[in-house]
């Protein structure tokens, strides 16, 4: 009994003594404490004053903003609210009204708010038609392009296919003509027809369908003159790319054949509200230029598309195995590639040495005077870049 109580007592002696690293975090916190104290004392004399002279202007200015801000009686307190000056110098981002709409993620829309880019847009139109009868704004959206317009043209016409967009348009712009209609689905050859002349597009076009914009407008070249449109930067680097490079394909052929492409400027997604996650081009297309050398083709466009779309599925293909099931249909002229071409990847063949290879394969034809559809596709076909 006596051992055994013994060591009872041994061990709650042990349990009460206090271990090494406790104390030595004790005295660590203490140590910190006493010199917090000490610093804050020696710093109150300074936070009481400012410290130069502009520190000075601002808290003048600060108090300026507080007694102007401050409510009045039977206000409540937060209507008074009071911030920094600075916040309240911060510029916000471009926004619509609550009143307007939202705008819509599935057509893509996003509005130009920079009003040095609308105006540097604006400056690069020229159309010499009577009152701008031949000016024709594809997507107007709210009117941000289109109040600017509508003074130096005021016979233009717009095509939307928002009705609340239309509508907003309608107050903005009071006097200007919009036609509700898919900018897809527009005759614009007709439309040259009935305005006297080719047209002059400006748009700033959807994402989702500016390639297929483009190739509707390049179906109706002859009834175009020029076109200034707003494209993600990453498809305007493909109408002007240049052979041996990545970004050639579909879209650098078709457009460097029916039109002089030309990337004017570049826009940052701030320019915009919502705010693109991508940089944006302005790109002229001067189909008024190529006019002589569309003529001068001598192939059927359709041919044309059929050569192209299967030798850039098959980019990274020899073209003699990419046109093998093409070369041994009956209605082709030959059935093996000249030497030339065979070993030849399409990235690697300029846009003039497809119109050939289309010659020797699918015969010379004339280059259609009246509209075709064939870039656009037909039965509901669409080409793919």
């Amino acid at each position: 009994m006596a051992r055994g109580s013994l060591h009872h007592q041994k061990e709650s002696s042990s349990r009460k003594r206090p271990v090494a690293w406790q104390v030595q975090l004790a005295a660590a916190i203490g140590a910190a404490y006493c010199c917090v104290k000490a610093l804050s004392f020696s710093l109150a004399p300074f936070s009481q004053a400012p410290r130069c002279r502009r520190h000075q202007m601002r808290a003048t200015e600060r108090e300026v903003v507080l007694a102007e801000r401050e409510p009045a009686q039977g206000q409540s307190n937060k209507q008074g609210a009071i911030q920094p000056l600075s916040w309240l110098q911060k510029p916000k981002p471009p926004t619509l009204p609550a009143d307007l709409f939202k705008p819509r993620e599935s057509l893509s829309q996003t509005f130009l708010a920079d009003p040095n880019y609308i105006f540097k847009m604006v400056s690069a139109l020229d159309d010499e038609s009577e009152g701008g009868k031949r000016m024709i704004e594809l997507g107007p959206g709210t009117g941000a392009v289109t109040s600017h317009l509508w003074q130096r043209y005021p016979e233009m016409i717009g095509i939307e296919i928002d009705q609340r967009a239309m509508r907003v348009l309608s107050r903005s712009v009071p006097g200007a003509t919009v036609i509700r209609s898919d900018v897809l689905l527009v005759n614009y050859t007709k439309l040259a027809e009935l305005r006297g002349g080719p047209l002059s597009i400006v748009s700033n076009l959807p994402f989702h369908v500016a390639s297929q914009a483009l190739f509707t407008l390049a179906d109706h070249a002859d009834g175009v003159r020029n076109a200034h449109v707003i494209l993600q930067q990453e498809v305007a680097q493909r109408l002007v790319a240049k052979p041996n490079s990545k970004k050639y394909g579909i879209p650098s052929v078709v457009f460097q054949l029916y039109a002089d492409p030309k990337i004017l400027f570049h826009l940052p997604p701030t320019a915009y509200f919502p705010r693109p996650n991508v940089m944006t081009s302005c790109v002229k297309l001067d189909f008024e230029a190529a006019a002589e050398r569309r003529r001068a083709l001598g192939v059927d466009p359709r041919d044309l598309r059929n050569l192209t779309n299967t030798v850039f599925r098959y980019r990274r293909k020899m073209m003699q195995n990419s046109l093998s099931r093409i070369l041994s249909c009956h209605t082709t002229l030959i059935n093996k590639l000249p030497e030339e071409y065979a070993k030849l990847r399409p990235e690697q063949i300029e846009p003039w040495e497809f119109v050939h290879l289309t010659q020797l394969i699918f015969g010379k034809k004339e280059f259609p005077k009246h509209f075709r559809r064939a870039w656009r596709g037909e039965f509901g076909r669409t080409v793919r870049d």
